[in-house]
């Protein structure tokens, strides 16, 4: 049933475009009496130019395509224009550069003359005049042509302008609504001049089938058809069928195997359909008889249909709705075969947008007509969108236990957000920009789609031959003679960084800004680097705050990601220990953000020298209340590179803080103590203060007991209980061996002390209170007591009572 319903809406889109060319096929026999004057809008041919043109033809050829440029000019030909005066660009900086060699080389050759000396022979003179007068020639050709180059990326980034201003003042344009009368007489009463157009361009294509039918012409046409129908046909199942068993023999099972057929049968769909129609237009022009302007209609056509192909390719690679096992996206087997026939559909109306827009812009269709067909193409794109969220989210829930990821959760909304503006759109009468945002989300859905699998394919690539938790892998460290932990480590690297570099492609591409596509992208950041202009002086405004915004938001996202990849991922393939790991992290984390820092103030356009005013008050901050934090950050910093202590050891300080250091900041290191609570120290106090680490150079600990026994009491047979307690305990370790030491001999008694090992420092306090109970238990069974301690008290004698005083006459 659902084959059954895919089919139709296929025929349905099929029958839309078959509609389009019927209705363009009556007009023109309505209007078949009628002269066809209109020229094409975007008529624009230029003279070839030479590998070897002058400065003299580079200078005539960019005052021409400066003669062409004007606000009048479609958008296809203001792209014709640029690429022509990049063109230019091009052959000037080749020109630069072999002028630039050749000066250079003319400039040694006089340092190697030297200056001009008296009595120097004839012949140097003359020779030393001669590459003086070369260098002052060849430094004019140098200025001439750096001209040259400046002035057309000047004129490639005012054709851009231009460009952007057209396609913001069409998306300004208010045009009547789909619901009125109005937008529909301009699909059905076109104007007169859009009748001649189109007819002017519906003769050309039927002279260009009537010239491939001539007798010279009609043998290579039906051949290029016969072999364009058995690739479309069985040429792509064939074809599907030899990858497929090229796969399962070759690539062992995992994800490779699943991102490699997924990429087979996009590749297949592209060379089978993309094939079939080259076939075509070879058959149309096998002797080069069609004009130039059915020529560029007919190879801007071909390059459609090939991106349309590789469009329902991606999408029946994904899916993988005959393989589920071998499907690459998480994706439910109800949800896939719900989505199965949107690629295809999506392919149609690429193929049906792209070709009305060239058809459009050979035309020179007006711009009633132009709104009138953009609108259609918006409405038909935002339906089936609608449509596909409709079928994922009730195959979703027949799905059950199906739970979507954050991203797929995110890319929903973004269309559904996307899709409901496009119906604001429409309803509201900005056809253009409905039709701009419904060309975005085509776009940006098949280059997702794209980057997708080619980020996929990358990763499972680089595990699956370089990793040596795989045979190829491990067989390459063999041959190699590769460590395997720094294979590990190399292929961690090289996956996160190809992997980033292709989501950041990807979103390049398809979030492109309006009127700019992906290669003006490219050379401006090119020329951003090249230029290395200042950043002006302070200047904010909101553009620039909320550019600002967005690079510190994505940038901390990215720091914290790489903080995470880099603690999870990589580090932990390395020989470095825990704590080293955490000061690496840490580090990174600080000059990422220091980078982070310097961005944000590029973005807001603040010049370094600006902030001078910020230095002396930090300086003078500094000097009364700042200096503690100072302090605290740079010792920080010392703790980290130095580590005279580090994350994980046991370390004891002055007041009573002893513990261990779970965490090393910016100001202060957070130590654990006994009783689970954590103290905040300074940073400060372990630079300039005593500290005693304990477990530095000794992992073991020291459990030390003595004993102070009665003089009278058997030493050995002391001895003998304290050496078999501690052999028996299970932490005691055997190396270094156990001793008893006799430290004292008094008055009071005898003193015996019984020493042994733990594996760590902080097994010390419960081993030693083990040992207690057992050695004191034992003692007592045996009955040897251990010494009182005596105490001597001093007291003086009271004095003697005086005699009473006699009474008188006694």
């Amino acid at each position: 049933m659902r084959e059954t319903i895919a089919r139709a809406c296929r025929h349905a889109v099929m029958l839309q475009v078959l509609a389009l060319m019927l209705l363009l096929t009556g007009i023109t026999t309505v209007q078949a009496d009628e002269p066809a004057t209109a020229a094409p809008a975007s008529a624009f041919e230029l003279p070839e130019l030479p590998e070897d043109a002058s400065l003299d033809q580079l200078s005539e050829r960019l005052e021409l395509i400066r003669q062409r440029v004007s606000a009048n000019s479609d958008d296809s030909l203001l792209a014709a224009l640029r690429q022509a005066a990049l063109q230019v660009q091009l052959h000037a900086e080749q020109n630069a550069g072999g002028l630039g060699t050749r000066l250079a080389r003319t400039e040694d050759q006089l340092k190697v003359l030297g200056p001009e000396v008296a009595g120097e022979a004839e012949k140097l003179t003359r020779q030393r005049n001669d590459l003086q007068a070369e260098q002052k020639q060849l430094a004019s050709q140098v200025q001439r042509v750096n001209q040259v180059v400046n002035a057309a990326q000047d004129l490639a980034a005012q054709i851009v302008n231009l460009r952007r201003s057209q396609l913001n003042s069409q998306i300004a344009t208010r045009s009547p609504p789909p619901f009125s009368p109005r937008f529909w007489s301009s699909l059905i009463r076109p104007t007169d001049d859009d009748l001649a157009r189109l007819s002017a361009v519906h003769r050309q294509v039927a002279d260009s089938f009537v010239q491939a039918w001539q007798p010279g012409n009609r043998a290579p046409f039906i051949v290029c058809l016969i072999a364009a129908t058995l690739l479309w046909v069985p040429g792509r199942r064939l074809l599907e069928r030899l990858l497929t068993k090229v796969m399962i023999r070759w690539i062992p099972v995992g994800r490779l195997r699943r991102s490699a057929l997924a990429l087979s049968v996009s590749l297949a769909t592209i060379v089978t359909l993309g094939g079939g129609a080259a076939l075509v237009r070879e058959g149309l022009d096998w002797r080069e008889q069609l004009d130039g302007n059915m020529t560029n209609l007919a190879d801007q056509l071909l390059a459609l249909v090939i991106f349309c192909t590789f469009t329902a390719g991606l999408g029946r690679g994904l899916l993988a709705v005959q393989r589920p096992t071998w499907r690459l996206p998480d994706l439910p087997d109800p949800v896939a075969r719900a989505l199965s026939p949107f690629p295809w559909l999506m392919a149609w109306l690429l193929l049906l947008l792209g070709t009305q827009e060239r058809l459009n812009s050979t035309s020179g269709a007006s711009l009633a007509l132009t709104a009138a067909v953009n609108g259609i193409t918006a409405l038909a794109t935002s339906a089936l969108f609608a449509t596909a969220l409709y079928r994922y989210r009730r195959s979703s829930r027949d799905a059950g236990d199906y739970e979507a990821s954050p991203l797929t959760g995110v890319m929903v909304l973004a269309i559904l957000f996307t899709v409901l503006l496009i119906l604001l759109a429409l309803f509201s009468g900005y056809l253009s920009l409905a039709y701009f945002l419904a060309g975005k989300l085509l776009w940006a859905s098949v280059i997702c789609a794209s980057g997708y699998l080619l980020t996929a394919l990358f990763g499972d690539l680089c595990v699956a031959l370089l990793s040596p938790k795989h045979p190829i892998g491990e067989r390459l460290a063999q041959s190699l003679g590769v460590n395997p932990q720094h294979q590990a480590q190399f292929t961690t690297l090289l996956t996160g960084s190809g992997r980033t570099l292709l989501v950041l492609s990807t979103l390049l591409v398809a979030f492109s800004t309006s009127g700019t596509s992906p290669g003006e992208l490219l050379q401006g950041l090119v020329q951003l680097v090249k230029s290395g202009q200042s950043l002006g002086r302070l200047n904010i405004v909101p553009q620039d705050i909320l550019l600002a915004l967005a690079t510190l938001g994505g940038g901390l996202f990215g720091l914290r990601l790489l903080k995470r990849w880099l603690a999870d991922e990589l580090l932990p393939e390395t020989s470095m220990d825990v704590g080293m790991r955490a000061s690496l992290v840490t580090l990174v984390g600080y000059l990422g953000m220091v980078i982070l820092v310097l961005l944000v103030l590029s973005a807001l356009r603040i010049n370094l020298t600006s902030l001078t005013w910020v230095v002396s008050a930090l300086s003078v901050g500094i000097g009364f209340g700042l200096q503690a934090i100072v302090q605290n950050f740079i010792s920080g910093l010392i703790l980290l590179t130095e580590r005279p202590v580090k994350v994980g050891d046991w370390v004891s300080l002055t007041g009573g803080v002893e513990g261990d250091i779970r965490r090393i900041n910016v100001r202060a290191t957070e130590i654990q103590m006994s009783d689970q609570s954590t103290v905040i120290v300074p940073n400060s106090q372990f630079i300039s203060q005593n500290v005693r680490n304990v477990t530095m150079s000794n992992a073991l600990g020291l459990v030390s007991i003595s004993l102070t026994l009665p003089l009278d009491t058997d030493v050995l047979k002391v001895r003998e209980v304290l050496l078999a307690a501690y052999a028996e305990h299970e932490s005691i370790t055997a190396t270094p061996a156990t001793s008893v030491t006799f430290k004292e001999l008094g008055a009071t008694g005898l003193t015996l002390s019984v020493s042994g090992y733990v594996n760590s420092p902080r097994a010390v306090s419960n081993t030693r209170s083990d040992l207690l109970f057992t050695i004191l238990g034992r003692l007592r069974e045996l009955g040897i007591p251990l010494s009182s301690p005596q105490s001597l008290v001093l007291q003086q004698p009271l004095p003697a009572p005086e005699a009473a005083p006699q009474k008188a006459g006694e």
